[in-house]
């Protein structure tokens, strides 16, 4: 099936177009250098989602969203989904790294295993960038897999208001309410609220909450102004827990033994501060703070109250001056991220008694980061990159478990055991780049990149845990990758199209290993073993024909494999190989508007390298345009109702569905 769609989409692409008004070439970007410029100028192939690419297609999440991008899965190790670059797996939440607005969303406790991305309104972004493979001069740390940038709408040019409500399958409900003025010639002003609720795919699921943001644009001068951007996210979430394979063969919804109410809450704000003393010269300072809290309570046979904590204070400093031939950019950052979790268990012990377990855990990295990049033009075809960032990073870790037994004997007796460590470490590292470039016509470019980067041990990385000895603190050093790259971009009988080829070796990969048995690891380590390797392709076009057909193909082959230790050879788990997306938008009259997109994912395995079968979903929609500030979108997702789990581990016989064919219908007044 997946063949019949790929011919058809080359046969799209060689067709000649009579309308190339509208490219991606002129679309602004941000991501690749820090600061604002056309997608013509920059070097590296960068995948861009436009507001007018997200509204009437029924998204519910970002996760939804940048399913559509070359490259982009999303993984889920067991606690929940989060979003994959470039086959990173299971370590996904270490080696991508999320930004909203510039800070990033990577909790400094990465056993958490999950990016809360899906904590921002769909209906409130203006664009959302992404760099796949490296950046970690620019970012920092984390970007193996490469670098994801969503971005809120902030600056309204004149008066706006619009209301939308959105009703769907699961007893989806959402009302989203947007405002924004140019109060006076130098002030803006822009507001947005969103409040939801819905049922889950499955029984004893449901999700409820609401969602703002504000932001206020100061012109000072005319060469510098100042802007403030809040978001707040707060929900409710009941979950139920993975279902044997016997279950899901009876009824994939149903409701696994264990329930989950969890309270998440997010908070963002950040002051940017612009200035250009002079026409060459711009500086930029962003102080920010940013606190994700999560409180899951789980029943089961035993009861847990669990809280993961993270907090983010820092000052983003950084210029770029044009000396006509080329740009030198140039950043310091400083960041303290503090991390907390707890967990309480209380369960009756099957040969009777009490048990009860009281977990504590600290963490801080406090991180100093100084970077440059330059690029000149030697002439009109032929220009270089390259860049360097250097990092020192102070970690402090505590940790404390009290374990509290009281036996069923005559008479009863307790026992009382308390194991305990901290510490403070440093950990300094580096990164750099190189990027020629070759500007074969005004519209297309062909690029080469090398880069050295890292990801650094978070601070619950630095400790293991043994069943006699209790915890001590190992010596992990930071993970180090080579990416190797060859893009090129340009229009194609005048419409946009790009292809990147990469190979990323990474080494002193960091292996996790569990040791003790039970629901639980009772004890654990960490340690610098594994080699490996991705290598593949990334593939995007796009086609406007006869003023009324747009069509987007993009397609993404990666090969990612283990090179060392006893997996030797095997596959990255949870890495599909092939990922082809078809969007097809057809407006058979003025005001009428068809959507589709057709999605194939490759198989892959699980953890224990068992195979994941490989999807098909065909989404369908429609959006038409009543009046000038009346509009209706509905549509099908998961047309052919392909079954699917979002997770699976065969060995445990364990498995959670992924939702079958459902609906939506949105209606938004603009006044």
């Amino acid at each position: 099936m997946i063949n019949k769609f790929a011919i058809f989409s080359l046969c799209a692409t060689s067709a000649i177009a009579l309308n190339a008004a509208d490219t991606k070439l002129d679309t602004t970007v941000i991501t690749a250098t820090g600061f604002e410029s056309p997608l013509k100028d920059e070097t590296r192939n960068v995948s861009i989602i436009t507001a007018d690419e997200i509204q009437g297609r029924g998204y519910a999440s970002v996760q939804e969203i940048l399913e559509k991008v070359p490259s982009v899965t999303f993984v889920n190790p067991g606690f929940g989904d989060t979003v994959d670059l470039r086959g990173q797996g299971s370590k996904a939440n270490t080696s991508v790294k999320v930004l909203i607005n510039g800070i990033g969303l990577n909790m400094l406790d990465t056993a958490h295993a999950v990016v809360p991305i899906n904590m921002i309104n769909v209906d409130d972004i203006e664009r959302i960038e992404v760099i796949p493979g490296g950046g970690s001069v620019l970012y920092g740390g984390g970007t193996a897999g490469g670098v994801i940038n969503i971005i809120t709408k902030q600056k309204p040019e004149d008066f706006f208001a619009n209301i939308s409500a959105k009703f769907g399958s699961y007893s989806h409900r959402s009302t989203n309410l947007a405002l924004g003025v140019k109060a006076t010639d130098d002030l803006y002003l822009k507001f947005n609220a969103k409040a939801f609720s819905e049922n889950g795919y499955r029984y004893n699921e449901r999700n409820r909450g609401y969602y703002t943001s504000g932001s206020a644009i100061y012109q000072i001068t005319d060469t510098q102004n100042i802007t403030l951007n809040t978001n707040y996210y707060s929900s409710k979430i009941d979950t139920t827990s993975s279902i044997t394979k016997e279950e899901l063969n009876n009824n994939r919804k149903a409701a696994g033994s264990d329930k989950t109410f969890q309270k998440d809450r997010q908070l963002d704000i950040s002051l940017d501060y612009s200035i250009k003393p002079v026409d060459e010269l711009e500086i930029r300072i962003m102080p920010y703070y940013q606190k994700i809290k999560m409180t899951p309570d789980i029943f089961s046979s035993y009861v847990t109250y669990g809280l993961f904590e993270d907090e983010k204070k820092g000052v983003k400093t950084k210029g770029r001056y044009d000396y006509g031939s080329g740009e030198f950019v140039a950043g310091y950052e400083y960041e303290k991220n503090d991390g907390a979790r707890s967990s309480i268990m209380d369960m009756n012990m099957p040969t009777g008694g009490r048990y009860h377990n009281d977990i504590n855990v600290d963490i801080t990295k406090n991180t100093h980061s100084i970077y440059a990049l330059q690029r000149h033009e030697f002439n009109s075809w032929f220009s270089l990159g390259a860049g360097v960032r250097y990092e020192w990073a102070d970690y402090t870790n505590s940790r404390t478990t009290n374990v509290n037994m009281t036996t069923n004997g005559m008479p009863p007796r307790p026992i009382n055991t308390t194991d305990s460590i901290q510490n403070n470490t440093d950990i300094n590292t580096y990164a750099f780049e190189i990027t020629p470039n070759f500007k074969y016509s005004d519209t297309g470019n062909v690029y080469l990149k090398f880069e050295r980067g890292f990801i650094s041990p978070s601070p619950v990385q630095l400790t293991d845990k043994d069943q006699i000895k209790g915890y001590s603190f190992n010596n992990l050093k930071p993970e180090i990758f080579r990416t190797y790259e060859v893009g090129i971009k340009d229009l194609i009988f005048g419409q946009f199209s790009s292809a990147t080829i990469f190979k990323t070796d990474t080494t002193d990969e960091i292996v996790y290993e569990e040791l003790g048995g039970g629901r639980h690891a009772q004890a654990w380590r960490y340690y610098n073993l594994s080699k490996t390797r991705r290598y593949g392709l990334e593939l995007y076009s796009e086609q406007w024909l006869f003023d009324q057909l747009k069509l987007s193909q993009t397609f993404s082959y990666i090969n990612a494999q283990i090179k060392e230790g006893k997996d030797n050879g095997k596959r990255v788990p949870l890495v599909p190989r092939t990922k082809f997306v078809l969007g097809v938008d057809y407006l058979p009259i003025k005001k009428l508007t068809i959507l589709s997109n057709f999605k194939y994912f490759d198989s892959t395995v699980d953890s224990n390298y068992d195979k994941i079968k490989d999807r098909f979903i065909v989404d369908i929609g429609t959006k038409y345009d009543f009046a000038k500030n009346i509009s209706m979108s509905a549509g099908i997702k998961n047309l052919f109702n392909e079954r699917y789990n979002t997770y699976q581990n065969k060995k445990q016989n364990s498995y959670i569905p992924a939702p079958e064919r459902n609906f939506y219908a949105e209606f938004k007044y603009t006044f």
